[in-house]
């Protein structure tokens, strides 16, 4: 502990965070007295998650969760409160955690993680110990993966909201229906494959935009979100057709800025309000503690790849947007434009049964492909665990 009050007195400019995702230097704030970290420049190093509830901030390492109070010098872990030097605080819409928690009871509560050197000011991660050939599970005859994993399916709109109105959908049916239909033969062929699944919604009710993600936390390794697209009046309305996918990330182009604004339109169906600062502030804010750009890239291409294989329509490529949907998911996260139903070919496709089945299929092909992916390289670093 002498050490850590010397710390308050003599504050580092930066700490090494050294981790199997690579080095980082992550800055040390003095705002008010004692050294603090933001709690956002921490989520790629360490895979860190906040949640800020009022004065309430939770931070997650792993399956690891330690509650702080906004201004008072404690942290609690499993059950037991332990003090410390200086107090959790918010400026500039972000959360500074005492560099006391990070430097003292990180390595010392999870010592079998992290170990940390006072004299480099600088926190390891250990490295994961082998995984005895035995107690590796046999692959599933069917996917050849090895570990559980839970995929949380996201039928877009339902309810009030309808989504687009699908002028050359059949028989007046909207993309609520459609996504339905897809999310839920998505389930299905996923269970069939062994895998666990939530649907964010299996009947025709809305759920807010911002409450979507939050199915994919503690027990969820990939969130798939499923759209119809739609053509706005002009000469090119009847004429676009074909598949894309999205992960978040700024929109590059006017027709990406169009996607994720009509997506994000459905805001307007809701009751409450995204955040305090707006749908927009809440996207930004969520963007800059999602670690996992890289692989819902990587999710977004295996997918798109599998469903314009079999999508009568043009193979419209991976694409990004801000959208809200994704933005707080916290896991490897895609939106999925199964078409547009302002083009005559690609609505009696997304209608008709044999559609939404290809597609559903489909989907699930590129799922697997990507967690076939990511258990290689966790057995490449002798690792075993899910994909969080």
């Amino acid at each position: 502990m002498i050490f850590f009050l010397l710390l308050a007195a003599l504050v580092p400019q930066q700490v090494l965070i050294a981790t199997s995702r690579g080095q980082v230097n992550i800055p040390v704030a003095n705002e008010t007295g004692t050294a603090a970290v933001a709690a956002v420049l921490l989520a790629q190093p360490l895979g860190l998650a906040v949640s800020l509830d009022g004065s309430a901030a939770r931070v997650t390492l792993g399956h690891d969760t330690f509650d702080f109070d906004v201004g008072s010098p404690f942290v609690r872990y499993a059950g037991a409160a332990y003090p410390l030097v200086g107090a959790p605080y918010v400026a500039r819409d972000t959360l500074f955690l005492p560099l006391h928690w990070l430097a003292d009871y990180v390595p010392r509560l999870l010592a079998s993680r992290y170990r940390w050197d006072p004299w480099l000011v600088r926190l390891d991660e250990r490295p994961a110990p082998a995984v005895p050939a035995a107690s590796v599970a046999a692959p599933n005859p069917i996917t050849g993966l090895r570990l559980p994993h839970t995929i949380v399916v996201d039928p877009g709109h339902g309810g009030v909201d309808p989504g687009n109105p699908g002028l050359t959908l059949p028989r007046g049916i909207t993309e609520k229906d459609i996504t339905l239909g897809i999310g839920k033969l998505l389930r299905a062929e996923l269970v069939r494959r062994g895998l666990n699944v939530v649907l964010t919604r299996a009947t025709d009710t809305l759920i807010d935009l911002a409450s979507r993600p939050l199915f994919c936390r503690a027990d969820c390794d990939l969130f798939v979100s499923i759209h119809v697209n739609a053509m706005p009046a002009g000469r090119r309305q009847k004429q676009v057709n074909g598949v894309e996918t999205y992960f978040v990330s700024d929109a590059k182009t006017e027709d990406q800025k169009r996607v994720a604004q009509t997506e994000n339109d459905a805001l307007r169906f809701e009751t409450s309000p995204a955040g305090s600062g707006g749908p927009l502030g809440f996207i930004l804010n969520d963007l800059q503690l999602n670690e996992y750009l890289r692989e819902s890239a990587r999710l977004a291409e295996l997918v798109q790849g599998k469903v314009a294989a079999v999508h009568p329509g043009e193979d419209r490529g991976v694409q990004q947007g801000p959208f809200l949907v994704l933005a707080a998911a916290r896991r490897p996260s895609i939106l999925v434009e199964a078409g547009f139903a302002t083009n005559q070919k690609d609505g009696a496709f997304l209608g008709s049964a044999e559609g939404q089945r290809k597609i559903a299929t489909a989907i699930a092909d590129g799922v697997v492909a990507y967690l076939l992916e990511f258990e290689r390289k966790l057995a490449g670093i002798g690792g075993g665990g899910q994909a969080r």
